[in-house]
């Protein structure tokens, strides 16, 4: 896990934030499918090196495309989904990684200043 970083406060603002009509086809996974975008994420940064062990920042960057792709295979091979679940799962997935963003800037463990 990412130091400083509150999984179950992430995950509690994500439920609150996200818009449950925009992903009606998923029904109630949609709470189940962001905690699994947590986890996903927090593998997908440990591998890839841009966390260390201990939940530092590691020596590489984080690839918002890579990390797409593999939070949508993770939650799709995990969930057992046909390609029309995971492409519903996808958007819950971008939908995700704006509110984690948020929730990672208002926490101050990110800043988009001057991007």
């Amino acid at each position: 896990m990412m130091r400083g970083y509150d999984r179950d406060e992430a995950y509690l603002y994500m439920i609150s934030k996200i818009d449950r009509d925009t992903h009606r086809e998923l029904g109630d996974l949609v709470d189940s499918i962001l905690s699994q975008c947590i986890e996903a994420d927090m593998a997908y940064m440990h591998e890839s090196g841009v966390l260390d062990e201990e939940g530092n920042a590691g020596d590489a960057w984080y690839e918002e495309d890579d990390a797409f792709e593999y939070i949508v295979d993770y939650i799709a091979e995990k969930n057992h989904f046909n390609p029309d679940q995971a492409v519903a799962a996808a958007m819950v997935v971008n939908d995700f990684m704006e509110l984690q963003a948020q929730y990672m800037e208002k926490k101050g463990l990110v800043s988009y200043e001057g991007e």
